[in-house]
């Protein structure tokens, strides 16, 4: 019997090779697949220790959750986020930063599988409120810098702000960080000689009003200096006329007009009273020396 060469159809034989090369490269990509899915999930290459470092009173348990918690889960469904050069750094940084009261948050991985958070606190100074009278108010840092909100708190822990015109918001400033220092100041140079202030009021053309505790009020203007409005209402008290002022016994002292000081002695009458009866008010001007 002959031996006979079966012929191969021409269109076979591409169907073959298009089915060889088909089969290869599936086996290609999956051996690549493969490879990176064994690959990211090497605990060498694995974030498994999350360090906290920062602030005063934030609980680092919490901000670890919320780190721990962007670790989870996948890109597309194949690369783990632990996978140490893959690690979603800015969303870890945008996940902290938006606790309130945190800020400077950075993130680094160090020694392979760690990575360390740190962050500074806000430190609260005083309180920016919606009203002199309201209990909405937002915490301002040392540079006049309104970043959370504030619980209901009650006597004098923070002193209050309300600034007419603007709506507390958190990310807002309340004033220059150089008006601001100024009006803490003459807050505590008030303190020094037992006038305690209670709010402080600013208004959009640089007047101030500070609410003494006791009663009465003192106006004056952002841009002198707290240590001449200081010097202005002592010259006041210290003259004849007015040396039995204190905080109780007047309706309010006005020295934004230099060496004129307005002195308004007449106690303000409730709105309910004025309906019955009107009060009269005596304002009474002096001139200090230079």
């Amino acid at each position: 019997m002959k031996n006979r060469r079966r012929l191969i159809d021409a269109d076979t034989l591409v169907l073959l090779k298009q089915i060889g090369i088909g089969l290869l490269v599936i086996g290609v990509v999956a051996l690549v697949f493969s490879a990176i899915w064994y690959g990211t999930r090497l605990s060498v290459l694995t974030i498994s220790s999350v360090h906290i470092e920062g602030g005063e009173t934030v609980r680092h348990d919490i901000v670890r959750e919320k780190v721990e918690g962007r670790l989870e889960g996948t890109y597309l469904g194949l690369i783990p986020k632990r996978f140490a050069w893959l690690y979603p750094k800015e969303e870890i940084t945008e996940t902290v930063n938006s606790i309130e009261r945190l800020h400077n948050v950075k993130v680094v991985r160090k020694r392979r599988t760690e990575i360390f958070v740190t962050f500074d606190e806000y430190r609260p100074r005083a309180l920016w409120c919606k009203s002199v009278e309201g209990e909405e108010c937002l915490f301002v840092d040392t540079t006049g810098y309104a970043f959370g909100s504030a619980p209901k708190l009650s006597g004098g822990s923070f002193l209050r702000f309300v600034k007419n015109g603007e709506e507390a918001e958190v990310g807002n400033q309340l004033a220059s960080q150089a008006e601001f220092d100024s009006l803490l100041m003459l807050a505590d140079l008030l303190a020094g000689h037992d006038w305690y202030v209670s709010h402080i009021e600013l208004d959009q053309v640089g007047d101030v009003f500070i609410k003494i505790v006791g009663g009465g009020e003192l106006k004056v203007v952002a841009s002198e200096s707290p240590e001449k409005t200081l010097e202005n209402l002592l010259t006041v008290l210290a003259s004849e006329d007015f040396s039995h002022i204190k905080p109780g016994n007047f309706q309010y002292i006005d020295l934004r007009f230099g060496n004129k000081v307005f002195v308004n002695e007449e106690i303000a009458v409730p709105e309910e009273e004025t309906a019955i009866e009107s009060a009269s008010s005596t304002i009474e001007d002096i001139t200090l020396d230079n």
